[in-house]
């Protein structure tokens, strides 16, 4: 096990070292070995790769693809090969469906890889080598430059200037600074960890020596990188529905196959059971043909691919809005989210930072006042404040002919040169200053400074940092371009007046300059001391425009906002209140104090909180767990490795696609190309439309094949050694007759108040009892009026009348009573199978909302189009010969026949369309 960084930190470098038995000179080969030996490569684990027949097999032990095996074996029992088969394509056709599945896991990990740098130097024996990172051990020392990755956790041992961007672990927007002094405090948060370089971390400037303290997988980045191993996939809550609603129709499929083994069976076998086996199978063979047909007819067999085909399209849909679709699934999970856990810093904000407002003369000027100030020319003041931006920074940017065409360093800095540049004051201008000396930030000085001698040679010290810091430096303030004595009073009023801002959350600096005498070569103490204050700059990441309406447009389709960001308490609280996430400070709380919190405690908090601040990234995970806890479905947006773990564990995970890291993107489920909050709730009111859909497909489907169990378990008792729909019939209009319909529902327009209403819970069934009982006697309906036309048509066939209304003599190669017999009840099959597959095409209209006439005529081009595709199929089954043999159908030439199917076909419908009526009148009454 190796050492918790808080060992490190409350303790000097030197010690760091001997703690680990290391020395300055590095750890020696024989220790570098025998470390490596015990603590393994300085790598990640391995993600387990599921192999090709776990994932079959995790796809055929389900219920209803259990049962579908146990239908082909009975019909490969009784010799019918050919539904033996096509049950069996329709059980690989959806095996193959589910497992077009992403190995998120796997992906992420290895872009976690990528970042980390293959190649490193270490000191060891006192020589500089360059060595592959997987072998460094903890007690190395390592050698740092600007534009490094550093490779493992390490304690920084010396160093000059060194800033470095940890965005990736703490999700904190602004660079810090790093020193060797060692921090009070027993447990010290990461972004407090001002002398510990972490693994994957750039260094943006400066160089030094750290000893490692971590590698692998104890390294804060190996810890995000085992939560992303260990965060399973979860199913979606319509898939976690959808298998209650199996485990329903498996009981239905095992119950109706019973009542119909005895109910056709008991009849066949009166006289004794034959000993011969082949008499035996005779008697069986209908028996069992009609229980394999119920176990057909209860599942819906169509609706895997249907799903994916109706997600397929809604996934188009997105992408021409800005969202790339990873996981099919996380579609439908879209319209149920009610949570949004968002990213502060380009998902709510610019990412940009940027000056707002200057204090200069006790005042506060927006930048637009600032080319005000100098036209009137008051020039001193805000000339030295660019100067100083300019050449006591680390940061540099590019400008032409007005426009900033590159930019490097530190946000901060950079936001100061570009107000510069954006108020007439090119940085090339001050080029003509000569630097003599520098003092370069540092955490325990909070400022900076810098010895200019200009082009008269004149020379003067310019400071810049903290406020309250550059203000103890200063004993005047210039006001109007003059210098004005700062006594107490003008300082604390300077001091308040910038404490409106930072209790705003803005990032302030401040400004001052002294001038120097000829001789100044140097600078030290005495030299930055009574200066004069100059003023001070106001930044922040500002809101983007359009975010606060859509917050509310949010808030007014009932999904809750949560802003997690890396900054402080109160810039976090200020920008989420500025754009109505919260609106009392009591809803955010920092990383600190939410680590303190027991779980209860949480869940008890979790719903009112509306900001977390500098959290770790498993306090995200933690925030996600805690609302999925409370039944609510969850959006994680992110852009950084920090965000990884918590984006795959939400419900659906939602990556930047602009300033989102590769590993951010592998975790997620849906990447934005726009990184915009107002794109997420475009795909949430997408995922709302084919949620609602879905849940009419569902439905549909289910009551559909409810009706054909009703036939199934009827006919026999009206039609002795009769079955009024066989296996093949069941899968062609389950698979594929049903499907047209039912995928161009999915793409049907959505009910105007889609965004006004509560999303679904993860508990709330996805048929409600009410609707329960309204698919059951509408399954009663349609299967009584298959059974009607089958028990209708086989009494109304005679000798006499047959020849006039089919053609059957070249069908039924046997003698001429069994042609009679065997006639009769194909075209009662036929009839039975005609209502069958139209009645579904009709009905799919009456699942629309609207009054009658709408349904029919609202624009869908596509459930139009299939209609009469469908109406041309049927066609075909009837009336061609090739057809007839494949589905055991005949043809129809007798139009009284026509008119009962067709009036049989509507009832389903004009019995729904009756329903809605009433609910209408009795909720507009």
């Amino acid at each position: 096990m190796q050492s918790e960084l808080k060992e490190f930190t409350g303790i000097s470098a030197q010690e760091s070292i001997k703690k680990l038995r290391s020395s300055v000179n590095g750890l020696t080969m024989e220790q570098a070995g025998q470390l490596y030996d015990k603590y393994g490569p300085n790598e990640f684990g391995e993600v387990h790769k599921e192999s090709l027949l776990e994932k079959i097999w995790e796809s055929v032990k389900e219920p209803m693809v259990l049962i579908l095996f146990v239908a082909t074996v009975f019909s490969f029992l009784i010799g019918d090969y050919i539904e033996g088969c096509a049950i069996l394509g329709v059980v690989l056709i959806n095996t193959i469906i589910s497992l077009v599945q992403d190995s998120k896991a796997e992906k992420a990990v290895d872009a976690l890889r990528k970042i980390l740098s293959p190649q490193f130097r270490v000191v060891r024996e006192g020589n500089i080598e360059t060595i592959a990172s997987k072998y460094i051990v903890p007690g190395d020392i390592i050698e740092f430059e600007s534009g490094d990755i550093i490779p493992a956790d390490a304690r920084l041992i010396e160093g000059s200037g060194v800033l470095v961007d940890e965005a990736h672990l703490t999700g904190e927007s602004e660079s810090v600074h790093k020193d060797v002094k060692p921090i009070s405090g027993d447990n010290p948060r990461l972004y407090e960890m001002k002398n510990m370089l972490f693994s994957a971390s750039k260094v943006l400037n400066g160089h030094g020596r750290a000893i490692v303290v971590k590698t692998g997988g104890f390294t804060e980045m190996g810890k995000i990188a085992k939560n992303i191993q260990e965060a399973e996939d979860e199913r979606t809550p319509l898939q976690v529905k959808l298998d209650k609603e199996i485990k329903y129709l498996v009981v239905l499929a095992f119950f109706s196959a019973v009542v119909v083994l005895i109910v056709t069976g008991i009849p066949r076998f009166m006289g004794g059971i034959p000993s011969d086996f082949g008499k035996f199978m005779k008697l069986i063979e209908l028996p069992l043909l009609s229980a394999i047909s119920v176990m057909v007819a209860v599942f819906p067999e169509g609706l895997p691919a249907s799903i994916t085909i109706a997600l397929s399209l809604a996934v188009e849909r997105l992408a021409r809005n800005s969202v790339i679709v990873k996981k099919l699934s996380s579609v439908e999970t879209l319209g149920n989210i009610d949570y949004i856990c968002t990213d502060k810093t380009g998902t709510i904000t610019q990412h940009k930072m940027t000056v707002r407002e200057y204090y200069i003369d006790n005042e506060f000027y927006h930048m637009a006042d600032i080319l005000r100030l100098i036209t009137d020319g008051e020039l001193k003041a805000i000339h030295d404040i660019f100067l100083t931006s300019v050449k006591c920074s680390t940061a540099k940017v590019e400008e032409r002919d007005g426009s900033i065409v590159n930019e490097m360093g530190d946000p901060t800095e950079t936001s100061l040169i570009k107000a510069g540049i954006l108020s007439g004051f090119k940085p090339a201008q001050f080029d003509t200053y000569k630097e003599l000396d520098r003092i370069p930030f540092s955490s325990e000085l909070m400022y900076s400074a810098i010895l200019l001698q200009d082009a008269h040679g004149d020379k003067g010290v310019y400071i810049k940092g903290a406020p309250d810091k550059t203000l103890e430096l200063c004993g005047s303030v210039l006001i109007r371009d003059e210098v004005v004595p700062l006594d107490d009073g003008m300082r604390q009023r300077i001091l308040h007046d910038l404490s409106t801002r930072s209790e705003k959350g803005f990032r302030l600096i401040g400004f001052a300059m002294k001038k120097q005498g000829a001789a100044a070569k140097k600078l030290d103490g005495a030299a930055v001391k009574d200066g004069v204050f100059l003023g001070a700059a106001m930044i922040y990441d500002p809101p983007k425009d359009e975010v606060k309406q859509v917050i509310a447009e949010a808030k007014g389709a009932n999904i809750g906002v949560v802003m997690i960001t890396g900054d402080s308490k109160k810039t976090g609280f200020s920008i989420a209140e500025s754009v109505g996430i919260a609106d009392d400070i009591e809803q955010a709380i920092e990383g600190r104090e939410f680590e303190q919190l027991s779980g209860e405690e949480l869940a008890a908090k979790v719903e009112y909180l509306r900001v977390y601040s500098r959290v770790a990234p498993l306090d995200k995970l933690k925030i996600v767990n805690s609302l999925k806890d409370r039944d609510h479905i969850v959006a994680m947006t992110g852009d950084g490795v920090n965000d990884a773990p918590a984006l795959k564990k939400a419900d659906v995970g939602i990556a930047m696609g602009r300033a989102g890291t590769q590993v951010s993107q592998e975790a997620a489920d849906i990447i934005l190309t726009d990184d915009n909050f107002s794109t997420i709730v475009k795909a949430i009111r997408e995922g709302r439309v084919i949620y609602q859909n879905l849940k009419k497909l569902v439905r549909y489907l289910i009551t559909n094949n409810f009706g054909k169990v009703v036939a199934i378990l009827a006919a026999p008792l009206f039609v002795f050694g009769g079955s009024a729909l066989l296996p093949v019939q069941l899968l062609w209009s389950n698979v594929v007759m049903e499907s047209f319909p039912g995928v161009a529902i999915s793409i049907d327009s959505a009910d105007e108040t889609i965004m006004r209403k509560k999303p679904a819970k993860l508990s709330e069934p996805i048929i409600s009892r009410t609707e329960r009982i309204r698919m059951i006697i509408e399954g009663f309906i349609f299967g009584a009026a298959i059974t009607l036309g089958y028990v209708l048509v086989y009494h109304y066939i005679t000798p006499e009348n047959i020849a006039a209304v089919t053609s059957f003599a070249a069908y039924i190669p046997s003698d001429a009573a069994k042609k009679f017999d065997e006639a009769r009840l194909l075209l009662a099959g036929t009839v039975a199978f005609t209502i069958t597959l139209l009645s579904p095409q009709m009905h799919v209209f009456m699942l629309r909302d609207g009054r009658f006439l709408k349904r029919l005529t609202a624009p869908n081009k596509l459930l139009k189009s299939f209609f009469l595709v469908t109406a041309g199929m049927i066609a075909a089954i009837v009336f061609v010969p090739t057809l007839n043999l494949v589905f055991k159908t005949l043809p129809i030439y007798d139009w009284r026949i026509w008119a009962l199917i067709g009036g049989l076909s509507l009832v389903t419908s004009v019995f729904k369309l009756a329903w809605d009526m009433i609910i209408r009148r009795k909720v507009t009454a």
